[in-house]
């Protein structure tokens, strides 16, 4: 078997306290509210994401709005940056036409790409002072890159153009640092399963939702044609994403709480075994597979999921839309959560926040954009799904969900997991694509190390994020 050369991943975080994520949480259903979701203590993980928000200064005194006016006749250029898949650019570029309609002085600039690499132009861009007006972050990087709360620009003095009743106070908390509003959650959003419905039905597979039918399903596909088909794949990095579900589905605790890891290295290890054995047995393919089609980090852009061959995967519920598009042979379902034990794995998070850069020379019109386009009813019709079902409570309202897969996604979401994801899990040097998580799983997949091994690659280099984060 082929070998990988070992890698030095250096683990750099300016990181920063956890709070709570519960205010983002959308509507289960217009009728009924689901039924509350199974952890090791429902109480205790309602606290999951990690230290309270006033250690990052929500307790400090808001800001009174300066009732500044939008410039409705001088012209004004604003810059607008963020990421996501060809359906959500389309739609950004539309709502912008409309804003710019409205506001017919002032032109936005639109800057979007893939998420890969993003986080790296992000970061020198602040740096250098030369970010966009209006940024769309993951939300550890508000404090990541904004640990005083100055990088960001203060919302509550622009709260009388953006209507911040609209969204729910533990989100304003956990969001402000240093008495300054940084930034505001744009969407709450979690990993669920799709599968390729037309791939399963050619097999003559169920579509899984317990762990002895994903293992059945693994028998079937290996015995399909030439075996080059499997019920399910996943990225390298997301491999662990899969594993802390797994964990969670077993032992109901939260992955990090309270800025400690919550799983011993024999839980761990357990779990690493859990994901050599689905590797083993059929079910996802290998690392030298993944590596043999160029797609360790973006299973959307492999062939093999582009022709059906890959019969699922699991994703972000705002990501649907990419892995929809990039098929040309199948019907993309979603799914159940899938049973693994007695609790119900898996965390949420905010899928995006939207900020104001500090360097911004127009606040007051970049507060306009953002009102328009996540907060007043024309921008949601037009952006629709393409972010995640909206925090904002008007918003929400005019969000067409008939049809919505992502909507179906994120009902099930919401439904099943308790469990908030922390600011540490995500960090660039875990999860690059030469991070931890990928040196770890690789290591196990190529069988270069045991999984005891790659346990104490992901345990020592997720405390040194945590270490690092919270020694400033």
């Amino acid at each position: 078997m082929r070998k990988r050369g070992k890698q030095l991943v250096s683990l750099i975080l300016a990181g920063a306290l956890a709070g709570s994520l519960v205010g983002c949480m959308p509507t289960q259903s217009k009728e009924t509210a689901a039924a509350p979701a199974k952890t090791q203590d429902t109480k205790e993980a309602e606290n999951a994401a990690g230290a309270d928000p006033e250690a990052a200064g929500a307790d400090t005194e808001a800001a009174a709005p300066a009732d500044m006016e939008v410039n409705t006749t001088d012209p004004i250029t604003l810059r607008f940056n963020w990421w996501g898949g060809d359906s959500r650019h389309e739609k950004t570029l539309k709502a912008i036409e409309a804003f710019e309609a409205k506001y017919p002085n002032i032109t936005v600039e639109a800057e979007y790409e893939a998420f890969n690499g993003h986080e790296e132009k992000i970061s020198l861009a602040l740096n250098a002072g030369s970010a966009a007006d209006v940024v769309q972050l993951n939300m550890d990087w508000v404090f990541a890159y904004s640990p005083n709360g100055d990088t960001f620009y203060d919302l509550n003095k622009v709260s009388n153009i953006i209507d911040l009743s609209n969204y729910d106070d533990s989100d304003k908390a956990f969001y402000t640092v240093n008495g300054a509003l940084q930034a505001l959650p744009i969407a709450n959003t979690g990993r669920g399963f799709i599968w390729n419905k037309t791939t399963y039905d050619k097999v003559g597979a169920k579509i899984p939702t317990t762990l002895d039918e994903l293992y059945e399903a693994g028998e079937k596909f290996a015995a399909y044609e030439d075996g080059s088909y499997y019920p399910f794949a996943c990225a390298d990095y997301v491999k662990v994403h899969l594993m802390i579900y797994y964990l969670q589905c077993k032992y109901g605790r939260d992955w990090i709480k309270d800025n400690a890891l919550q799983y011993s290295k024999e839980e761990i290890t357990e779990g690493l075994n859990f994901i050599k054995e689905l590797e083993d047995r059929h079910i996802i393919p290998d690392s030298e597979k993944l590596a043999g089609e160029g797609t360790s980090e973006l299973l959307e852009t492999s062939e093999s999921w582009i022709n059906g061959h890959y019969g699922g995967a699991m994703c972000w519920d705002t990501n649907i839309a990419k892995y929809v598009d990039a098929v040309t042979d199948g019907e993309i379902v979603v799914g159940d959560m899938i049973n693994m034990g007695e609790y119900h794995g898996g965390p949420i998070k905010a899928s995006q926040v939207i900020a104001i850069t500090s360097t911004s020379e127009h606040p007051v019109e970049a507060a306009a954009l953002i009102q328009f386009l996540f907060g007043d009813e024309e921008g949601a019709v037009i952006l629709g799904d393409s972010r995640g079902i909206p925090c904002n409570k008007n918003a929400v309202k005019y969000v067409e969900t008939e049809g919505s897969l992502v909507a179906e996604m994120n009902e099930k979401l919401m439904a099943w997991s308790a469990f908030k994801l922390d600011i540490f899990t995500e960090r660039a040097a875990l999860k690059a694509p030469d991070g931890v998580y990928t040196l770890a799983i690789q290591s196990l997949s190529y069988g270069e190390e045991d999984a005891a091994a790659c346990a104490d690659m992901l345990i020592d280099g997720i405390n040194r994020e945590i270490e690092t984060a919270t020694a400033r």
